[in-house]
């Protein structure tokens, strides 16, 4: 039997091949994850053990041991210790020129052996007046050696926060550091400065380490570093250096780790697709042996050695299968090292990808499995063939039925039970004024969802034939009189075999689904975050400092991408509605307020006998919506109406009304409207540089709803793009089942296509009955997708974002689009192969087969 299962192979070689692709996909996939994670560790490691330099040993600050100067003097006087530094970070920002960079300042090391910098200019700080910078600063700032650099930092003391600055020559540049060690720029200075200004942002202004970095001398090992380490300072935390880097690498991973589970939910859903796919080839292919197994019998085969043969052939596919989506998964992952050794990442990348044990045998195993798995109804069904078959004729195909009565019940009660919890967690998280927990709804959404679907997949050997059907029957319609009969006729082939034209369906319906469902998740996410943003920060940038002056208005509106800019002059006024309450209030211009803002109904009342209120003040001062109060300054007072916003804090007079009420009171902000087709980012680096210029001293804080919406929006369309690149794979692997679906359906149907020939039937009309055929079971396998994923997109984001605001609908077009195009394409595409051989075999030879 193992010769003759390995002959039959040989044999149906091509029709293996659609099931081998789907198989090398999907284990790529798996193995492209797992090196994904792998390199994940590596450059980590490599980052981290390059951030200590040659350091033997680091220690860490405890609740019970901090770090000090005196810490760091007791280590250096260990006889096993050469030297020993003290690390502080301290934020702050860097200008020259107008320009300016957020740094970290750092002290320069004692010793060159826990120095991790390396300096490509000049050198590194020898004195107090000496600071240092990495290249992507000086390029910031346009310096070079021997410029002199503006150091700012922050300075606190028992009521207030000021800016305290320093002007320092630069005497070096140093190569950029790893992202993952130093995600700000780096300000190398004297030790003694950095301390100093460590102790003056400080609260208490005493000097602590957030870790010691220890050099041993040469000749005792780390651990016995280690060891001395912990006699000197007990309670402090001491690891070597290859345990810093391994405990630092799990931290920097640890949210990677997860990804790197997330990403093999996706690498799942790809086999489940493949699995459908393998099934679907071995249920065909055991129908076509079916004379042969019937003679198998007839010889003296008994069922378990049928049974045997079907499951032998699947385990030698899929082993096969598998190395090779091994191979082409490390081939792909190299390629992409490649690709990014050649891209200025900030980080250093791995020379060659990390292999692992793992990495070779999950691919393999998982997909082997799967594989094996996938052929074991086959295989219970071509134990079922009588020997008696091999004397009679071959089954019609579409004698094959298609499901029973009970299959439709079941599938009809998994449906309404899965909409039922689906809705429940909705409602419960849109309707009541108090959202039930998100954690419960959740569960019961993801439950309802999986139900639903479990429903949907169970009837779609109803709902398939059905569709495609009624599509046929519209394409028929639009179809001219001549072609007509091969849409017809198309149909009916596609529906003649019900159970496997649900199941090739089905595989394009889950991939489908699932890109749809995070395309209008993702969609939802942003349309609804845009609403929320514009109401939380209705201007697109904001301004904010103490002595802003005409020379910072004017350079905030002469910044490029700027459309718009409003100065806000603020008072301090008493509200007295019942009982006075003092509180800021801000002046704006009601006509230009409104064209400014980007919610401009916020701000719709403004008038000079109305005064806005934010909710929070409204409820601090006492008073209600619609309610008139007296507000008085020093100077005057005026009865005004109040109208309650949901703006927090704020308080909003018109410019008229603060003017009478505080007469030249000073200018405490700029708000600034956003060019429709600027970069939100640029424009607010652009902005922060037109006020550093023109800054004497601290540099105002740029913010606003522009920034905020921009990172958002990047970081949702980063993420959906991640997400459809995975469950693409899963659309790919569907598709190669529409192909497998119409090769195995032109074998089946041999004799037809040449009785259709011998009577008349075109080559062309031939090719036109087949790509018609692939391009219903495309469209109905994608309409059906894109169906189930808007609605599960909509509930989804309703569950997840129902109880945090406002929640907006959304379709997200060009996504559908794309994916109706792309299914389209690959109907037609998977013809073209099944359909050349179709109409390449003569009409004589296919009868006489």
């Amino acid at each position: 039997m193992i010769r003759l299962t390995l002959s039959q192979m040989r044999a149906g070689l091509s029709r293996l091949g659609a099931a081998a692709v789907a198989i090398v996909v999907a284990t790529a996939f798996v193995t492209a994850t797992l090196l994904g994670g792998g390199l994940v560790r590596d450059t980590a490691h490599r980052a981290v053990t390059a951030s200590l330099g040659d350091a033997s040993v680091v220690v860490h600050p405890t609740d019970e041991r901090p770090l000090d100067a005196a810490a760091v003097q007791a280590l250096t006087e260990l006889d096993v210790v050469a030297a020993a530094d003290g690390v502080v970070q301290v934020p702050g920002q860097v200008l020259a020129g107008g320009e300016r960079d957020a740094a970290l300042l750092t002290p320069a090391a004692s010793s060159p052996s826990l120095d991790p910098f390396e300096v490509v200019e000049g050198r590194a700080p020898a004195g107090d007046d000496e600071v240092a910078v990495t290249v992507s600063t000086a390029e910031r700032l346009g310096v070079d050696v021997g410029d002199v650099l503006r150091v700012e930092h922050e300075v606190l003391d028992a009521e207030t926060t000021a800016v305290g600055a320093v002007e320092l020559r630069l005497s070096g540049i140093m190569s950029d550091p790893s992202l993952l060690s130093a995600p700000l720029g780096v300000v190398l200075a004297s030790r003694a400065n950095v301390e100093a200004w460590a102790a003056d942002a400080s609260p208490d202004g005493r000097l602590s380490y957030d870790q010691v970095l220890v050099a041993g001398d040469g000749a005792a090992g780390d651990d016995a570093v280690a060891e001395a380490v912990r006699a000197a300072l007990p309670g402090a935390l001491v690891r070597t250096a290859l345990e810093q880097a391994e405990a630092r690498t799990a931290e920097l991973t640890g949210e990677t780790e997860t990804l790197t589970y997330f990403v093999l939910a996706f690498a799942a859903v790809a086999m489940f697709v493949a699995a459908l796919v393998i099934s679907n080839t071995f249920q065909v292919l055991v129908a076509q042996r079916a004379r042969t197994l019937a003679l198998l019998r007839c010889v003296g085969a008994t069922k378990a050695q049928v049974h045997r043969s079907v499951l032998l052939e699947a385990l030698v596919l899929g082993v096969l299968a598998s190395v090779a989506g091994v191979l082409v998964g490390l081939g792909l992952g190299q390629a992409a090292l490649w690709f990014l050794q050649g891209v200025d990442l900030g980080i250093e990348i791995a020379p060659a990808v990390p292999v692992t044990a793992a990495t070779l045998t999950v691919p393999v195993l998982t997909g082997t499995a799967v594989t094996v798995v996938a052929a074991l109804a086959p295989a219970r069904a071509a134990t079922r063939v009588a020997p008696l078959s091999a004397l009679r004729p071959a089954p019609d195909p579409s004698s094959r039925a298609g499901g029973g009565r009970l299959r439709r019940w079941f599938a009809l009660s998994l449906v309404t039970v899965g909409a039922l919890l689906l809705g429940a967690a909705t409602a419960g998280m849109l309707l009541p004024e108090e959202p039930l927990d998100l954690a419960h709804a959740l569960l019961v959404g993801i439950l309802g969802g999986v139900v639903s679907f479990a429903g949907v997949m169970v009837g779609a050997v109803f709902l398939v034939p059905r569709t495609v059907r009624a599509a046929g029957a519209l394409l028929t319609l639009l179809a001219g009189h001549v072609r007509r009969p091969t849409v017809r006729l198309a149909t009916v082939n596609a529906v003649r075999n019900p159970r496997r034209t649900a199941a090739t369906a089905s595989a394009l319906v889950i991939g489908v689904a699932l890109v749809t469902m995070m395309a209008t998740g993702a969609a939802t996410a942003r349309s609804s975050l845009d609403r929320t943003l514009a109401s939380t920060f209705p201007v697109d940038l904001i301004v904010d400092g103490a002595g802003l002056t005409p020379a910072h208005l004017d350079a905030v509106a002469g910044a490029p991408g700027i459309a718009e800019v409003l100065a806000v002059p603020a008072a301090g006024v008493v509200v007295d509605g019942g009982s006075p309450v003092e509180t800021d209030a801000i002046g704006l211009d009601p006509d230009r307020a409104r064209t400014l803002l980007r919610d401009q109904e916020i701000f719709a009342a403004l008038a000079d006998d109305v005064m806005l209120l934010g909710d929070e003040a409204a409820g601090v001062a006492g008073v209600a919506d619609g309610e008139v109060v007296t507000v008085s300054t020093a100077v005057a007072r005026a009865r005004l109406t109040v109208e309650v916003i949901p703006a927090g804090q704020m308080t909003v007079l018109s410019a008229a009304t603060l003017e009478e009420l505080a007469p030249g009171s000073p200018v405490v902000g700029i708000w600034a409207r956003v060019g429709d087709d600027a970069a939100a980012a640029d424009v607010v680096v652009d902005v922060q540089d037109a006020l550093a210029a023109v800054s004497a001293d601290a540099v105002p804080f740029v913010t606003g709803l522009a920034a905020e919406r921009e990172g958002f929006a990047q970081v949702v369309d980063t993420l959906l793009a991640v997400v459809v690149g995975l469950l693409g794979v899963a659309v790919v692997i569907a598709l190669v089942g529409v192909a497998n679906t119409l090769s195995l359906s032109v074998i089946e149907r041999r004799h037809e296509h040449a009785l259709l020939r011998a009577m008349g039937m075109t080559r062309g009309q031939l090719r036109g009955t087949l790509m018609v055929e692939g391009t219903l079971i495309a469209v109905v396998g994608t309409v059906l997708g894109t169906v189930l994923g808007l609605l599960y997109g909509w509930a989804g984001s309703a569950v997840l974002l129902g109880g945090t605001g406002d929640l907006v609908p959304a379709v997200p077009w060009a996504h559908l689009g794309a994916v109706a195009a792309v299914a389209l394409l690959a109907g037609l595409v998977a013809s073209v192969l099944p359909a050349r051989s179709a109409a390449r075999t003569p009409p004589v030879a296919a009868l006489a087969a």
